[in-house]
């Protein structure tokens, strides 16, 4: 009885396994294509203030100091969204503070 079952198994795993191993290639495919042809998003001065709670002068400061890098594209200046979200998850803090 035990030997059936195990040759039951062993068919149904050799009859479903390319067919699996297809779908699992045709889902990484899709992945890797998804986030591969990912245009690269960019912030307005505006936006960014408003993601890291802090005032136009301040990421003008900033900007200046070279924590943060911008772009000119014409009149505009845009921040890189990598570049944020990087200072974001490492918790730097941007807040102007006065020396005591």
């Amino acid at each position: 009885m035990d030997r059936l079952k195990v040759n039951q198994r062993d068919v149904i795993l050799d009859f479903f396994s390319p067919i699996i191993d297809t779908i699992a290639d045709k889902v990484v495919e899709r992945v890797l294509g998804a986030t591969s042809n990912k245009e690269p998003k960019y912030y307005t001065r505006k936006e960014v203030a408003g993601i890291l709670h802090i005032t136009l002068p301040t990421l003008s400061r900033l900007t200046n100091n070279g924590v943060l890098t911008c772009k000119r594209i014409g009149s505009r200046i845009l921040y890189d969204a990598n570049t944020i979200d990087d200072a974001i998850r490492s918790k730097v803090i941007f807040k102007y503070r006065r020396a005591k």
